[in-house]
Parts: structure tokens; sequence; C-alpha cells
């Protein structure tokens, strides 16, 4: 999510709400933050997180698409067309789009009675009344064409459909991005918009000494809570967190509030700046414990042999004291929720007997490890060097299962 979303209400519950941003013309999911704020399904909103008011469309919208409700169904009349001949012949690409209903607002309409085909022709511009109703790719489905009436609009008006050449919609296939991908890198630098909202975030250490505390300032703390999110690292929370506990939040950045006459404060380090606001409890993402005050997570990662230790090391036949020596002292795995995770030789050394002592005649293509993660002993020091290194630790070896 990024940090606002404006969009017509379509759905939601006392745990998330839905809706449809019409400049992209995608569906969004997001927690619901409003507690007893007033939703209205098919009105328009600008949503943050912990913040809802109405917002107003430009006129140009609002004369072609208007949504109402009908018996709790979102319903909405705006204009619709579909490609001619003479577009598809255009690319042999456009063949795709061959028989598609499309809403410059909407994207494209479902039209399971194939009623837009029946009362118009290619290239023409009609009314259509669609109902909300999310399936695949599309989100509204036709339920009226209004018979024998054509829609007459000047060309400022008209966005281009995917099958006009100047179409600004550009496909392009989809990659998967690695966990260190999204880290934020604004170690001395302010953090940018996207990175103030964090909607994965767990209180790791309550009431620590607050090292920035300054007595002589006007509500400075003397001791704080740590939170961590796999964007940021570890950061510091002064309001109310329970340990163990995940939020979405917000993070305030300091360097962003310092005048331009101090630009020397604008490169304090990013753990001295960074504080988490508007806390929100939600349901773990992962099994997550306290034990004596610790915070313990369990977690699931792919077994690669190369990581723990070289190829070269397996031959050596006793593992104390030379096999065991030679192990990776860098060892770590990558958790979308926790960052990257340490992998100490004693755990590296559990793993690879577990796998080794695997009977031959049904070895796995694949082996996974279930671990219990725990933070880092030492994190005091070693936080301000995330991603480089890890602030948590897997502190015990649950099982390895094979992956066929």
């Amino acid at each position: 999510m990024s940090f606002k979303r404006i969009g017509v209400l379509c759905e939601y519950d006392s745990k998330t709400v839905t809706v449809f941003d019409f400049s992209q013309r995608k569906l969004y999911r997001m927690l619901n933050t409003y507690g007893s704020e007033e939703l209205e399904i098919g009105k328009c909103y600008d949503l943050k997180h912990m913040s809802i008011k109405e917002a107003s469309v430009d006129e140009k919208f609002h004369h072609l698409v208007a949504f109402r409700v009908d018996g709790g169904s979102v319903l909405v009349n705006t204009i619709a067309t579909l490609a001619d001949e003479k577009d598809l012949q255009k690319n042999g690409n456009f063949e795709k789009f061959r028989g598609k209903v499309w809403s410059q607002y909407l994207g494209f309409l479902r039209d399971p009675k194939n009623l837009f085909a029946k009362n118009m022709n290619g290239g023409e511009l009609g009314w259509v009344t669609v109902k909300y109703a999310p399936e695949g790719d599309t989100v509204f489905e036709i339920t009226d064409v209004a018979e024998n009436y054509r829609v007459q609009l000047p060309a400022e008006e008209l966005l281009p459909t995917p099958w006009s050449p100047n179409h600004p919609i550009i496909e392009r296939p989809q990659r998967i991005v690695h966990p260190s991908d999204r880290v934020s890198r604004h170690k001395f630098s302010p953090l940018s918009p996207w990175f103030r909202l964090v909607k994965y975030g767990v209180c790791v250490q309550t009431d620590v000494l607050n090292p920035f505390y300054d007595r002589r300032a006007t509500g400075s703390m003397k001791q704080c809570h740590h939170l961590f999110s796999m964007t940021i690292g570890m950061y510091r929370c002064m309001h109310r967190a329970e340990l163990g506990c995940w939020y979405q939040h917000e993070v305030r950045d300091s360097r962003r509030d310092k005048k331009k006459n101090h630009p020397e404060k604008k490169n304090d380090a990013l753990f001295a700046s960074i504080t988490a606001t508007k806390l929100f409890k939600i349901e773990p993402p992962l099994p997550t414990t306290v034990v004596y005050g610790r915070v313990k997570f369990e977690v699931e990662f792919p077994f690669d042999h190369d990581v723990l230790e070289k190829k070269e090391n397996r031959a050596i036949p006793d593992w104390l004291p030379y096999r065991f020596e030679r192990l990776k002292k860098d060892a770590h795995f990558w958790n979308e929720y926790l960052g990257r995770v340490e992998i100490y030789p004693r755990q590296a050394r559990e793993i690879i007997q577990k796998v080794e002592a695997w009977p031959l005649e049904t070895i796995p293509k694949a082996f996974t490890v279930v671990a219990t993660v725990s933070l880092e002993y030492n994190v005091a020091n070693i936080h301000e060097t995330y991603p480089n290194n890890g602030i948590f630790l897997v502190e015990d070896v649950k099982e390895v299962k094979g992956i066929n």
C-alpha cells in the first residue's frame, strides 16, 4: 500500500476496506484502521493510515461516472466501448482485445450476456450500467446497456483505449522481488514518503533506556520501546507497545523537520531520527511468542548448502574440529518480515547433519528448514549495520522437511 489512496469504497468489514482507484483502474484492499468513522459504500474517500475523509472527483470524471448503491450492491453508470475491426488490424497484438468491453475509468468490463455487442458496434461509445463484482482481472460486470443511444464526446474528454497507439499503460513482466530490494537505504537522509507507512512492525524490546533522552527537552522520555520492520530495521517507539505484538503504523523522521539553517542535522543516523507513531495492532504474519521476555518467531526457509559451507568443506570426514571451523561465518537467509536472519555455525551444522542423515532412497528434490528465530544478543551494537547484518538469528532448528 502506498502512503495514501484515493478511491470509491466498494465494501468493508471490521478488518478491511476495499476501494476502487479509478485513476489506476485497480481494486485495493487495505486494513480498516478507521475505528468508528462512518463509512458509506459508493462514496469517494481519501484514505491514509488511521485517517479517512471524503474526497471530491474532478468534473470530467463526475460527468462520465456515477456511483450509487442499490440493495447493498454498488452500481455504476458510465461510458464504454469496444474495438472495431480497423482497430484490431492496426497491430497484431491487438487481437487479444477482440470482443472486450472497455471503460476508460473502470477498465475492462465483464459482459457474460454479451449485452454491449448486441446494442453497439465497434468503435462506438455507449452508456452502460455495471455492478461491483470482482472476478479475475476485472472488477465490474455489465448489467444493462442503453439501447439505441450513442454517446458523442469531445476528444479532450476521451482517454486512449488499450488498442490505441498512445495508450500509456505498458505491460511489464512480473518479477519476483527479493526482500532485500525493499529495504530502505536512507541511513543518513530523510525517508521517502513510500517508507513512512509500515505494514508490518513488531515490538522486540520494551522499557529500554532511550539513548537520546534529554532532561532539558520537554516531552523527552527516559525509556522507550524498540520496534522492527523489514524495510527500515530497528527504531524507537515512544507510545504504548506490547512486547511481541505486531503493528501497522507510520514512522516520523525528524530529519524532515529540521530547519534549513541546520543542515548538519539532516545527516543524523536513522536510529536517532526514526520513531513509530499511530500504532494499530494487527494479526501476526508469523507465529510469534514471548518466552521469558524474549520474542521468538517460527519461520521456514529453503535449505541452501552453498550458503552454509563451501563444497570442498563437505569432504572433511570429521566435524570437530576441522569441518565445523570452516563453516561460513556470514551464513544467512532473508525473510519477508524479519529481513536478514543470521545462521551461526552451531545451527548450520545441525541443519546440515539433519539433511545428510536423510535416507538415500527417499532423498527429496529440496529441503525446507523450520526454525525458531530471535533477536541477536548484541543487537545494541549491530542494529545500525542492518541490512548488511541481520538483527535476528536462528536460535533453534526444529525440523528439516523434504519437498518433492
